[in-house]
């Protein structure tokens, strides 16, 4: 009887997990990940150092006459061509920023206020990122988020899902940065900054995201790190999950999924935005 009893609870348990597994609708996206970037990489200048030429000054000590800048500007636009005719050259087709992870239960307690401290667990990412820091205890972090929830609370009158704008002004507020709220975004936005070291804060209705580690099919409104991109993919450290560190999304997906939270509706279904901080 005893057998038979942990035959069934066995078969159960396999039936579970079988079904688990199977009833997932989305896969994990795989790509060989660049080298993280630091912020450090992209403070320092890359352009040569060149001196002023003097118009009709000699090029060297052996000439007799002086370049007039209409021929230097002429080899500008020689090279320009050479540059354009290169295959692969100055074309960026992935990039990394070396974002720190944290999800937004650093222990795993989903309770509030940790189950919507997305925003927060955002923009500490982001704030990480720029001075360079690894994260402490996953108690640590815990406690920082709290102390972040505390301030909305005291300030805002309650912790909320917060719109973009609102976020912007909370990490002036809090952290010091100058923000930006980058409107009617698009892909080729996001990628344009990511090559500046600058990652994207996004909005999202959390069930259009594809993502089989959320719970529920996903929040109402969900916030995350763009960190980076291979090709037509993007490479996000998105707080929903202690499995978000460097999750990758297509393009198609997470653009059809960005919407700023519309506090009238209750939902996600605001305008396509980003939020930017910079270092003043």
């Amino acid at each position: 009887m005893k057998n038979i009893l942990i035959t069934i609870l066995g078969l159960l348990l396999l039936g579970g997990s079988w079904y688990y597994y199977s009833s997932q609708k989305y896969e994990v996206i795989k790509v060989e990940l660049p080298p993280a970037q630091e912020y450090q990489d992209f403070e320092e200048s890359f352009e040569p150092e060149i001196e002023p030429v003097e118009e009709g000054a000699p090029i060297n000590e052996d000439d007799e006459e002086g370049v007039p800048p209409t021929d230097l500007l002429a080899d500008a636009e020689v090279l320009g061509e050479k540059i354009e005719e290169e295959p692969g050259l100055l074309v960026i087709d992935n990039i990394n920023l070396a974002v720190p992870f944290i999800s937004q239960a650093p222990s795993g307690n989903w309770d509030q206020p940790f189950q919507d401290a997305c925003e927060e667990a955002s923009v500490l990412m982001v704030d990480y990122y720029y001075q360079e820091k690894d994260f402490p205890s996953q108690v640590e972090v815990e406690s920082i988020l709290l102390e972040m929830v505390g301030w909305q609370e005291e300030n805002l009158g309650g912790h909320f899902d917060l719109p973009t704008a609102e976020v912007s002004e909370y990490a002036q507020a809090t952290f010091g940065y100058q923000t930006e709220v980058i409107n009617d975004l698009t892909a080729e936005k996001i990628r344009s900054l990511l090559n500046q070291g600058i990652p994207v804060i996004i909005p999202a209705d959390g069930h259009k995201l594809e993502n089989p580690f959320f719970s529920n099919d996903g929040p109402d409104y969900h916030m995350l790190v763009i960190k980076g991109y291979v090709d037509d993919k993007f490479i996000t450290n998105d707080p929903g999950t202690r499995h978000g560190a460097d999750f990758v999304y297509t393009e198609e997906n997470l653009m059809y999924s960005i919407g700023d939270w519309d506090k009238d509706a209750h939902s996600a279904t605001g305008p396509k935005l980003g939020l930017v901080l910079y270092r003043k």
